[in-house]
């Protein structure tokens, strides 16, 4: 199965709060950055094998990454998978660095 792997492209990681005090802006709104964590859950809590494959990039050059999940028990089937995938979009490449002002 196909879904994403996070609701939007990469973004700065804010390590100054706790997670649960993280906040994300996202198109003008703010919310909870837990919130971004919800993609991850259809995989994990069912127990079942998921890898993560960068597909492309946004406008801004930020990855855009897919999650794929497997069967259960069968974790070589996402992993190679993501092999497949990775032949066919590029694989990952660097998204523009800029230090924070911290």
């Amino acid at each position: 199965m196909l879904c994403p792997a996070m609701p939007t492209p990469a973004f700065p990681h804010d390590h100054t709060r706790d997670q649960w005090d993280r906040r994300i802006t996202i198109d003008g709104e703010e919310h909870a950055y837990a919130d971004q964590l919800v993609w991850a859950g259809i995989a994990t809590t069912p127990g079942l094998p998921a890898t993560v494959a960068p597909i492309g990039h946004s406008d801004e050059g930020l990855p855009i990454g897919v999650q794929n999940i497997g069967p259960m028990y069968e974790d070589r089937t996402p992993i190679r998978f993501a092999q497949l995938l990775e032949e066919a979009f590029g694989g990952f490449t660097t998204p523009p660095f800029e230090p924070s002002a911290g």
